[in-house]
């Protein structure tokens, strides 16, 4: 009898050296499925991995803007490709090309054997919080984020003409036709580990409804609230991972948010500033933890932690198998 396969969905955009990297680490009982970001130029990714069978680079690819819908809908089109192959994965895996396991994969796949009934997404209720002031930023006033006929998305220019666009439209709040209240709205982190029937219901609910969930496509950060809030309003809202921190903080400013996304965190290591790129001087905290990735990682910046991460899980196979 065949084992099932893990079903890895990777969001990349830059660094083909780490994806090709993280693939090959990975490369067990898997199945990859990659959305290169339409902005890239993706023959530098597909080059890599001639004779990969189990690498489906997914051609249903969008323009990927940060805090749009469009990293939504890039993951729905990965999932929907996955889908569509009707293989019994033991679980889907959302990853991005700025993450590597700090497991070895035999270690990974009996993490989710031995957790088949959970589901690995955690949330707050964002509708329900105390102090929602700047998560309300997220999710009650008009903005704008995608704006597919831009490609250069990282200039200066273009981050201040973003910005001044938001500034106007966040002035407005969402009528009640978008912001209806139906169901509450949840928040945590992007990166998730979900079993085969709980993805397929969410993205059932969501075709089913989808003008009911046309806040995502307006607000700020849906990739941290889309599936979030499908999954706390499905069948499965009590299967989730419930050791860790899943009580909101208390949100003081800003960068508390960014904090209380981190403390939300699933299977990954993340810092608290959302943005800090880890190098080999963080070996130490990552040789100590419980999950099975670290994210964020890159060629250039962390090649040093990545060569001593491989060195631990090829030391770490030789005591298990000795």
């Amino acid at each position: 009898m065949n084992e099932e396969k893990i079903c890895y969905l990777i969001l990349a955009y830059n660094d083909p050296k780490n994806l090709y990297r993280l693939v090959n680490r990975l490369n067990d009982r898997s199945d990859f499925y990659i959305h290169i970001d339409k902005k890239s130029d993706i023959k530098e990714f597909t080059a890599l991995f001639d004779g990969y069978p189990n690498v489906t680079f997914i051609k249903d690819r969008v323009k990927v803007y940060w805090g749009g819908f469009s990293i939504v809908q890039a993951e729905l089109n990965l999932i929907e490709t996955a889908l569509n192959r009707q293989i019994p994965y033991l679980r889907y895996v959302l990853l991005s090309g700025s993450d590597y396991p700090i497991k070895d994969t035999k270690e990974i796949y009996h993490f989710f054997e031995q957790n088949k009934d959970t589901e690995f997404i955690r949330g707050i209720n964002l509708d329900r919080l105390e102090n929602k002031e700047l998560f309300g930023l997220h999710i009650d006033l008009w903005q704008k984020h995608d704006y597919p006929w831009i490609n250069k998305a990282n200039t200066k220019t273009f981050k201040i003409f973003r910005a001044v666009i938001n500034r106007v439209l966040r002035k407005f709040s969402l009528p009640k036709s978008i912001r209806h209240h139906k169901f509450d709205l949840y928040h945590g982190s992007q990166w998730w580990a979900l079993t085969d029937g709980c993805i397929r219901e969410l993205v059932d609910t969501y075709r089913a409804n989808e003008r009911d969930y046309l806040n995502f496509k307006i607000g700020f950060a849906s990739d941290e609230k889309f599936f979030h809030t499908l999954f706390f309003n499905s069948s499965y809202r009590n299967r989730n991972q419930v050791n860790g921190p899943d009580q909101p903080i208390a949100v003081k400013d800003r960068t508390e948010t960014s904090r209380q996304t981190s403390l939300l965190a699933n299977i990954h290591i993340i810092d608290q500033s959302m943005t800090k790129w880890f190098s080999d001087k963080d070996f130490d905290e990552i040789k100590a933890s419980d999950k099975l990735f670290v994210r964020k990682v890159s060629t250039e910046k962390s090649e040093k932690l990545l060569d001593a991460i491989d060195q631990q899980i090829l030391e770490n196979e030789v005591n298990t198998n000795e």
